[in-house]
């Protein structure tokens, strides 16, 4: 299995955990972040066991970067240009405000999400969420 089969098969396990905010446990609870920590520890990539806390509103023009600025430190960006599966996507939600969505490209239009008062639900990677990324990284080998 390629690596980017793996990501999406562990992505997959995932679909069905409820939302809840800063965390990352199967089955039991996960936000968008939570959810590539989840995935990427059961793959065997050394992820941070915590992270500082950060809003849940992504509206919020007070915080942001964070998730941007610990993607850049733990994964590897990749450069500009179509994204492949097995991407981990970064969203801003406006043009105004940093990234703070985070999801994985399971296929070329699908992707895996986290989402509060639904849970981590597949849906598809259409051109509202296209237009909205901010950067796509890949888990380190």
């Amino acid at each position: 299995m390629t690596t980017s089969e793996s990501v999406i098969a562990c992505a997959k396990s995932w679909l069905g955990t409820p939302y809840l905010h800063q965390a990352a446990a199967k089955d039991i609870g996960c936000d968008c972040l939570g959810l590539i920590l989840g995935v990427g520890r059961e793959l065997g990539v050394a992820l941070p066991r915590t992270v500082p806390a950060y809003s849940a509103n992504w509206r919020d023009p007070h915080s942001g970067g964070e998730l941007e600025r610990m993607a850049d430190r733990y994964l590897i960006r990749q450069a500009p240009g179509k994204a492949h599966p097995g991407d981990i996507l970064l969203f801003r939600m406006r043009r105004d405000l940093p990234a703070k969505h985070c999801a994985i490209l399971i296929a070329p239009t699908q992707m895996i999400h986290a989402q509060e008062g639904v849970g981590t639900i597949q849906l598809t990677f259409d051109t509202p969420w296209q237009r909205r990324l901010v950067a796509r990284y890949n888990f380190p080998n």
